[in-house]
Parts: C-alpha cells; sequence; structure tokens
C-alpha cells in the first residue's frame, strides 16, 4: 500500500514537469514572498482572476524589502475590486512582523510561517513545498477533490483528508508535487467533465475504476441582503469619506457616511461572498461630525482605498 502510494506522488511530479501551468507568473523567479502573495490572491480567487492582481502587485512591489513601507491603505488599494479585503490587511500585518520581528526575512520554519496573520495550514505547506522544497501537505479545494476521487472519499473528514495528503505527498519532490496536484485538479480532476483519459493517475483511481466521478458536498453559506444608503457629501471638488468598521466587511477602507435602509430603492446592487448589497446614493447638503472621516480632492481618490463599487460611483462625479 505504501509503494502504490508513492508511485501516486511520483507520477504526478512527473506530469507536472511536462504538462504543468509552469507560465503561471508565479511560477516564475519563484521566492518565499512571490509564493506568499499568490497564494494570498487565490484564497477565494480563481486562477484567471489572480493573474492580472498578482502581476500589478509584484510590479508595484517585487520583493519584501519593497513592500517594507508600504502603508496599509497602499496595499488595499491595490486590492480594489478583488474582495475578500482582510486578505490585503493581513499582508500589511505579516510583512509587519517580518521586517519588526524576523529581520525583514521570510520563515523557513512551519510554527513560524503558519503564525503570519492569514496563513493557515495548506498554505504554509504551500509556501515551504515549493519555495523551499520541504515536504509538507497541503489541502486547498483542488487538492481535496483530487484526493476524495483517488481514494474515493465521499465525505469530507478533515483530519482524515489531511493524513490522505500526506500519504499521497512525493516528499522527494515536493515542488513539483504540489504544483501538479494542484494542476490536476484545476484542468483535469474538475468538478464538471473530468478528463480523466489523460490523468497521471487514472489506473489507481478508485473514482475512475468504479466510473463515480462525485462532487464532495459544499458548504453553501445562504447569502443576505443588505440596503445600504451612502451620503454623498461633495463640495469644491472635494468628498467627505470615513472609515467605519461596523458593516463587518470593507475594512479599513474608505467610504462616504451611511446609513442601513429598509427601502427597495437602489441605485446598483453588488454581491460580496455571503451578502448581496443593494446600494444607493444621496447628495447630501449638511456634513455631520464622524471620528475617521475627512475631506480628499477628486482627484485623489484613486490613490486611496475605497470599495470598487463605491469608487466606481465616486470617479464619475
Amino acid at each position: 500500500m505504501e509503494r502504490y502510494r508513492r508511485l501516486s506522488g511520483k507520477n504526478i511530479s512527473k506530469w507536472y514537469k511536462t504538462f504543468g501551468r509552469k507560465n503561471l507568473p508565479w511560477r516564475k523567479k519563484v521566492t518565499p514572498y512571490r509564493v506568499w502573495i499568490s497564494e494570498m490572491i487565490l484564497q477565494q480567487t480563481q486562477v484567471a482572476t489572480g493573474i492580472d492582481y498578482f502581476l500589478k502587485f509584484t510590479e508595484k512591489y517585487p520583493d519584501l524589502e519593497s513592500i517594507k513601507f508600504a502603508s496599509e491603505d497602499d496595499v488595499l488599494r491595490l486590492w480594489k475590486g478583488l474582495g475578500y479585503y482582510r486578505r490585503a490587511t493581513y499582508i500589511y500585518q505579516a510583512k509587519e512582523i517580518i521586517h519588526n520581528k524576523l529581520s525583514g526575512k521570510f520563515p523557513e520554519e512551519f510554527d513560524s510561517i503558519v503564525s503570519l496573520p492569514g496563513v493557515g495550514r495548506s498554505t504554509a505547506g504551500a509556501i515551504l513545498s515549493i519555495a523551499f522544497k520541504k515536504p509538507y501537505p497541503i489541502l486547498d479545494g483542488n487538492v481535496k477533490r483530487v484526493l476524495s476521487r483517488f481514494y474515493f472519499q465521499k465525505i469530507f473528514n478533515e483530519k482524515k483528508f489531511w493524513i490522505l495528503s500526506e500519504q499521497m505527498l512525493d516528499k522527494i519532490d515536493p515542488f513539483s508535487f504540489q504544483q501538479g496536484i494542484m494542476d490536476i485538479g484545476a484542468t483535469i480532476c474538475k468538478k464538471q467533465n473530468p478528463d480523466c483519459r489523460v490523468c497521471p493517475l487514472k489506473k489507481s483511481c478508485k473514482s475512475n475504476i468504479r466510473s463515480d466521478y462525485f462532487n464532495l458536498p459544499a458548504k453553501r453559506a445562504k447569502k443576505k441582503s443588505l440596503h445600504l444608503n451612502f451620503k454623498i457629501h461633495y463640495k469644491e471638488n472635494k468628498i467627505f469619506l470615513i472609515r467605519d468598521n461596523a458593516l463587518g466587511f470593507w475594512k479599513n477602507l474608505w467610504m462616504p457616511p451611511y446609513e442601513i435602509c429598509k427601502n427597495n430603492n437602489y441605485d446598483i446592487k453588488h454581491t460580496i461572498s455571503h451578502r448581496d448589497l443593494f446600494i444607493e446614493f444621496k447628495s447630501e447638503e449638511k456634513v455631520d461630525q464622524f471620528e475617521n472621516g475627512q475631506w480628499f480632492e477628486k482627484e485623489k481618490l484613486q490613490f486611496i482605498a475605497t470599495p470598487k463599487p463605491i469608487s466606481d460611483k465616486l470617479l464619475k462625479l
């Protein structure tokens, strides 16, 4: 049985060297920093979307030294439109720890990496395997699907899947293996219409043998609706914005003062991970006193971090 598992891992590594997506930008000039940034971007983000954001981010901040003095606003601004803004805040917090407590060097040990804000066990495993070539398991969505079908596990048990991920791991070449198993999940062992004919695991895959290509049941959170009325204070080419974290999302982003309302009028609908937002904009002359509020010249709006649906509206004023 152990030989069977090792053979599977080696098959994946061999496949990656020939067929893997080595043209992805984070797989060129591999460094711990670039792997980390790519992993943060690809949390909750498809590869096709993540490419442009990764290129934009690493053009501005190509390495740890270049991001040393970046403010949280600087990082959040690069994240505009990508969603899950907390990931950008985690990057800011982590780089502060690295520069202030770790002498500006990315950590090489699992416990140190997983202690960084926003870095879980799977992200840490990817960084260690790809950037440092140390054999640590990962368990992202694509890997879960490959493992579940290969071992014919129709019920997800996190503890068991971590064991399966470690068993299949090619410990001699974790660099090729981890990228290979993610690519197989993304391009071959897809949710719909898996292309088993070209899969390097087809001879040993229990799902292929049984012709049963199931998907693990997904946890779907019911979306809640929220109606927001943003009050736009605009005078002398300046707009008044606040930072308010009471919403629970768009943390530390600039936006006009708002109120939560119950009417059905709205100018735009915007969907985030767990909410459908119905947004209305109204012009207001009177400006109430708000903490963390200030006036911004319209020309400078592109240089501050604002939610995309808000910035799209404000830039049209």
